[in-house]
């Protein structure tokens, strides 16, 4: 089982709000609005550079994202039902993996915040060597870390831009509160889905 971590997993929609902000204070760019906040949520660093810290390299954007993001974790928590979502898979014996748009340093200490970094075989986020979703690059790296075949792993994302990295990889696809073949709307109803009843 493969998972996206904000808006999945976690609520962290305002914590990476003020972060974004934070950083465009710290570069000196213009603040970043709701709504364009809203309308790029989700997108990787290379997205956010060119829509809110234009001139900004990837390693200043990664850097200052893993250096900062806790300063905001108050406004982080586990979604309701990840962590007994996350148990019930692992009490099944099936594997547990994080595919994030998230710097990989930056999602691990998410987890770590919220408890749920026990829970979890492995956490795959994009950045140099990897592209962001809708590139498949970081669903076909946890899966060859997992020693699996993309077609036996299934990813459960809130987005668009989650389904359509799932179907360039050849992944199955649930949609969490989002339009999908399958979907839900309970982090529970997952397990109903994937676990032998």
């Amino acid at each position: 089982m493969l998972f996206d971590l904000d808006g999945v997993l976690v609520d962290s929609y305002e914590a990476w709000y003020r972060l974004a902000n934070a950083a465009a204070r710290h570069f000196r760019k213009p603040d970043v609005t709701p709504e364009r906040f809203k309308a790029g949520w989700g997108q990787g660093i290379d997205a956010d550079i060119r829509d809110f810290f234009p001139g900004c390299t990837q390693q200043q954007i990664e850097s200052y994202y893993d250096d900062h993001l806790l300063d905001f974790g108050t406004h982080v928590r586990a979604n309701p039902g990840a962590r007994d979502l996350l148990v019930e898979l692992r009490t099944a014996a099936k594997l547990r993996a994080v595919i994030t748009n998230t710097p990989t340093p930056a999602a691990r200490d998410v987890l770590a915040w919220v408890g749920l970094i026990g829970l979890v075989d492995l956490t795959v986020g994009a950045g140099s060597r990897l592209r962001p979703k809708p590139a498949p690059d970081t669903l076909d790296f946890a899966c060859s870390e997992l020693q699996i075949r993309p077609e036996q792993a299934v990813l459960v994302g809130d987005s668009e831009v989650d389904a359509r990295a799932a179907a360039a990889a050849g992944t199955g696809f649930i949609g969490y509160r989002c339009k999908s073949a399958r979907s839900v709307q309970q982090l529970s109803e997952v397990g109903d889905l994937v676990v032998p009843g």
